[in-house]
Formats: structure tokens, sequence, C-alpha cells
């Protein structure tokens, strides 16, 4: 089975998904490195270069390709569900979870990070950053509805995530 984690950015997708993919055995992917390796560009330099769209074009491409996979967690962009019917595609092919923490948790996490591979969020301060996620939640929060599953909490946790996806597996 498939199971895809979306949610904007520090929304826990990658750590949440490599701890899930340990526990029930199954292997992570993120996306987005996974575009990086088949493009041999940073996705900064793709979107420099490139643009934004044919970014969305490599990153529905590169998630329809995990249909060719089983026992898989893949981790996607924050805005994947949001173009060329990857949520519709994701719900069809596996389990989509939403992972859907408050948005002032997620701009604290993230004034913390590094956010130098991330070029929507690159230089902006706690403030920058929650304005912009307010912003794309607005925008997103239609696909991100279609999800399987939702989980509405701070820090959920492994075992969390194991008990919504038991009837699935």
């Amino acid at each position: 089975m498939l199971i895809f984690l979306i949610g904007l950015p520090g929304s826990g997708k990658t750590t949440l998904g490599k701890q899930l993919a340990k526990q029930i055995h199954y292997v992570f992917s993120d996306l987005d490195e996974a575009i990086v390796k088949a493009h041999h560009s940073t996705i900064e330099e793709i979107f420099l270069n490139e643009g934004e769209a044919t970014f969305r074009t490599y990153e529905s491409q590169c998630l329809q390709a995990y249909s060719k996979h089983e026992n898989i967690i893949v981790s996607t962009g924050g805005g994947a569900p949001c173009f060329h019917n990857n949520m519709k595609w994701m719900n069809e092919t596996g389990v989509s979870i939403f992972l859907n923490p408050p948005l002032t948790e997620l701009a604290k996490r993230l004034s913390v990070s590094d956010n130098s591979h991330r070029p929507m969020l690159k230089g902006k301060d706690e403030n920058d950053l929650l304005s912009f996620l307010e912003a794309k939640f607005k925008e997103r929060s239609l696909f991100y509805g279609q999800s399987k599953i939702i989980i509405d909490k701070i820090n959920p946790s492994v075992s969390d995530l194991i008990e919504k996806i038991k009837p699935y597996i």
C-alpha cells in the first residue's frame, strides 16, 4: 500500500513519515528529494531556472512514479495535492493523511528551521511565515480536506498514525 503524507511546510510529514516507515516496515521517500534526484537540480534551481509550473509538472510525474511501488510512505511537498489532479490520484492509489497542526505552531517551527531548501519560505521571519501559511492554507484547504485521514494535533505520534491507518493495512 502507498501512504501519502500531506500538509503545509513544518507539519511533520518527513519526521513522522520516517518514524512511521520504521515502525510498520515500509520504505520512506521524500517527493522533493525524488524530484532533485530525477532532474539533477535543487528545488530552488528548478523554481529559479524553469519556474513553478515546470516544477509542478515534475512533481506530478515523480509522484505518479510511486505507483510502481508497494509499502512506501511518501512525504509530499505542501503544494503537491493542489496540482495536476494529484490529490485525486493519491486517494485512488493509496491512503492520504493530512497533518494539520495549528498555523501558529507551524510558523514557530519554521522560524527556527533552516529554510534554505524551501524557496517560498526563504528569508521570512515568524510573522511573515504566519501570513504566508495562512494564505497557503486558504488556497490549499480544499485539496487537503479531501484526505482519507485528517490529523488535527500539534504533535501527533506514530501510534496516532498507526491507529488511523489500521483499517487500510
